[in-house]
């Protein structure tokens, strides 16, 4: 199955738009919710074995302890990526590739420019977001809905924390949400249901290891405002680049300040 053509380039219309359109006059059979379905049942069961195993796997000595996050992390991720390939494998022989399909490919120079654009749309979004919360709370909901805790302060937790936080995670989510999901959602429906929907998906998995309402209420609006930006992002790029290049940085200064009020 040969790719469908690019997009004429008189179309005012987003990128992603038009890139729905020409794939449903390529292959109008539906794509049903498999995409939607099965990556969400494989990350609750990632959730679900990872609390299971952390609950009643205690190792002893530091060696034991880091062993036991690389090879947790590592098996968790493998389910959640199986569940995707599975949910998408059969829409990528159809439309001739990830790429094509939900839009993984290598990023561009003008990326560079979305991302700019996202990460401002992103961090002001988590401003306007902390300044509530702290108003609302006294300071209280910011501190509680930190889900990023490491009590340890050691450099190789530090370098398996960035590896999977900063270049795993990111890809793999954006894929998932801004890949998968938002397309599924928007040969349904347009594009600001797909995307604020998906985006609330995508900010309630992200609350479960918060203790308090206050603090997932909060977590969940910063990362609602930076799925937001990303699912803009691939609708005017039509690709996941500066997405994941977006959504690397926010977890990155995430690390950065993790390190900072640890030491």
């Amino acid at each position: 199955m040969t790719a469908p053509p690019p997009p004429a380039a008189i179309d005012p219309r987003p990128r992603l738009d038009q890139l729905i359109d020409l794939m449903r006059r390529h292959d109008p059979r539906p794509w049903g919710w498999r995409p939607v379905v099965v990556p969400c049942v494989g990350l609750v069961v990632s959730i679900v074995a990872g609390s299971v195993v952390t609950h009643f796997v205690h190792p002893h000595g530091f060696a034991g302890a880091l062993t036991l996050v690389i090879v947790l992390t590592a098996a968790l991720y493998a389910i959640l990526i199986a569940a995707i390939v599975l949910a998408g494998r059969d829409l990528v022989r159809r439309y001739a590739g990830w790429g094509w399909t939900f839009g993984l490919q290598r990023p561009k120079w003008m990326d560079l420019a979305w991302l700019a654009a996202g990460f401002g749309m992103a961090l002001g979004g988590r401003l306007v977001v902390g300044a509530i919360a702290n108003a609302l709370s006294h300071g209280k909901a910011l501190q509680q809905s930190q889900n990023l805790v490491v009590k340890s302060h050691s450099v190789a937790v530090y370098v398996v924390l960035g590896l999977v936080v900063v270049l795993i995670a990111p890809v793999v989510e954006e894929l998932m949400f801004r890949g998968m999901m938002l397309r599924t959602f928007m040969r349904r429906w347009g594009f600001w249901p797909a995307a604020l929907l998906s985006s609330a998906i995508f900010a309630l998995f992200h609350t479960y290891e918060v203790s308090t309402l206050a603090g997932a209420l909060t977590l969940a609006g910063v990362v609602f405002t930076l799925g937001l930006s990303n699912c803009l992002l691939a609708r005017w790029s039509g690709r996941l680049a500066a997405g994941i290049m977006n959504h690397m940085l926010f977890n990155a200064l995430a690390v950065v300040v993790l390190i900072l009020m640890n030491t």
